[in-house]
């Protein structure tokens, strides 16, 4: 749990301070989570699910401008790697939250959003709305994601090893 915990942290800053540059070494972490930390079989298919659900909100949001990436119009590769690396933390140093619905929609909505803040502070992503409205609309995406990710854990069975 620790060391899940550790390297998405470690993920997290290498893509969102280096982008596209950390991806080889964030793709080898994922790698070495599914083989050595996961039921391989049922956490795979968890974390196919919400980095496709989850890129595809970020690219919805991108799409609105809510959210402006240099050089391009839709979520950059790095994000969707990174939307992988936080899939392999729900089985693992998340797993706190999975009885508690309550708690998922609180760091869901409360917690998460901060990631954005801070990938905002160090130039990774800029946005058209203010702080409070970006805030706002991705406290109650973020949420209701919580919410969809644990139901899709438990409908997968997917349990720490």
């Amino acid at each position: 749990m620790l060391i899940n915990m550790l390297g998405f942290n470690l993920v997290w800053f290498g893509l969102v301070y280096w982008g596209n540059c950390f991806i080889p070494i964030a793709i080898f972490l994922i790698c070495v989570h599914l083989i050595k930390l996961s039921h391989f079989k049922y956490e795979m298919r968890l974390v196919l699910l919400v980095t496709v659900l989850g890129s595809s909100i970020d690219n919805i949001l991108t799409f609105l401008h809510v959210f402006q990436f240099d050089n391009t119009h839709f979520t950059p590769l790095w994000l969707v790697v990174l939307w992988a690396s936080f899939a392999c933390t729900l089985c693992h140093s998340l797993r706190f939250l999975d009885n508690s619905r309550v708690m998922q929609l609180l760091i869901g909505g409360l917690v998460s959003p901060l990631s954005y803040i801070a990938g905002h502070k160090l130039g990774a992503v800029n946005f058209s709305y203010s702080m409070v409205m970006t805030y706002s609309l991705l406290a109650v995406i973020w949420a209701g994601l919580f919410y969809l990710f644990f139901s899709l854990k438990i409908f997968l069975n997917c349990k720490e090893k």
